[in-house]
């Protein structure tokens, strides 16, 4: 008797599919093989410099070691003091026994408050703060540790962001009490979407520090993605900045996909051109490493916590200008000569003051 073959999903009719998502190609589908239906996803190549995904990177694996010693530390500490716990509860008196007969309410009182505290604090501590390090160094199927370790720190990279607290349901209006709005008339796209591949935002902050309360990161889709490109099986191009969303039953249904970097392409290349602009005025007055330089400030000012505000590119700018300074050169004339910072990655609104 013939083995029963497995039945590929059904296609479904593009009139179905609500814009501005259109069916994805055949040529994504490896990665999208992990992703999970209920989900909403975004991929996109992060080009900021190798040395300051390390720098970020770094932060929270000092951190969660930091967190990992100190639980560690207080396990140590009151183990001591719960294993007394455990065998006075048995029958064997020792410090911790409270003896009714010859202790006062007032006594009483204050041991068992004081005790419940304890249990509190560690209760917290354990089931709220516990968690951290490990999802950080041990969860299955990916956690930062292994992504970082199978991928490393690349000049490009591929980052995956899956939706956190709501998902497809949510996006294409099925979810009771929703709007019936899909796609991009959804107020779920409005607000999660289109501020989450936002051109600036994306530039202004590596890939690790998206995730936030509406996004979590897919480390398990990003070593595979990346793996995937290392072998040549996928594109860059397919990943640049897109959204993914499963249109249909778990049974039937297709995965749709916006392109939304091709939002962006205009932009990009005046921002570009204006960046070789600098570096090639630069380069001619000899003074190409205060272009390297003057790409660290900018980089390393606009990935800090809050984001690059008016005023923290007002004062990136000041301390440009004194980079610029120290090697000789007049950083107002020298602005004033490449059109302006306007245009240039984080500088969108700024200009020298």
């Amino acid at each position: 008797m013939p083995k029963p073959t497995k039945r590929a999903p059904k296609s479904l009719p593009a009139t179905s599919i609500p814009e501005p998502f259109i069916p994805a190609p055949t040529t994504v589908e490896p990665p999208l093989s992990t992703f999970s239906k209920n989900l909403v996803y975004i991929t996109h190549l992060d080009t900021s410099p190798s040395w300051l995904k390390r720098r970020v990177f770094f932060v929270p694996v000092i951190l969660n070691l930091t967190i990992a010693f100190l639980l560690l530390l207080r396990a140590y500490v009151q183990f001591p003091f719960y294993w007394s716990l455990i065998l006075s509860f048995l029958g064997n008196q020792n410090d911790t026994t409270i003896i009714f007969q010859t202790s006062s309410w007032p006594e009483m009182a204050k041991k068992i408050s004081w005790r419940s505290l304890i249990f509190l604090f560690d209760w917290l501590l354990f089931r709220i703060v516990g968690p951290w390090p490990w999802s950080f160094f041990f969860e299955s199927p990916g956690n930062p540790v292994r992504w970082r370790w199978s991928v490393g720190f690349r000049e490009q990279e591929v980052y995956v962001r899956c939706s956190r607290g709501w998902g497809a349901k949510d996006l294409l209006g099925e979810v009771e009490g929703a709007s019936g709005k899909a796609g991009g008339e959804s107020p779920f796209f409005k607000t999660r979407v289109l501020p989450a591949v936002d051109a600036k935002r994306l530039r202004e902050k590596t890939g690790y520090l998206l995730m936030d309360k509406n996004w979590d990161l897919d480390f398990a889709a990003m070593v595979r993605a990346t793996k995937l490109l290392d072998k040549g099986h996928i594109s860059a191009e397919l990943l640049r900045k897109c959204v993914f969303v499963w249109i249909g039953t778990q049974e039937a249904g297709q995965w749709a996909i916006w392109d939304c970097w091709k939002l962006d392409e205009g932009s990009e290349t005046e921002a570009r051109k204006k960046i070789m602009l600098f570096k090639d005025r630069l380069t001619a007055m000899g003074k190409e490493s205060v272009f390297f330089k003057w790409v660290e400030l900018v980089q390393f000012e606009s990935s800090a916590p809050g984001g690059f505000t008016h005023e923290r590119q007002v004062a990136t700018a000041e301390k440009a200008k004194k980079l610029f300074e120290d090697q000789g050169i007049d950083f107002e004339r020298f602005v004033r000569e490449v059109g302006g910072l306007e245009g240039l990655p984080g500088y969108e609104e700024a200009g020298p003051d």
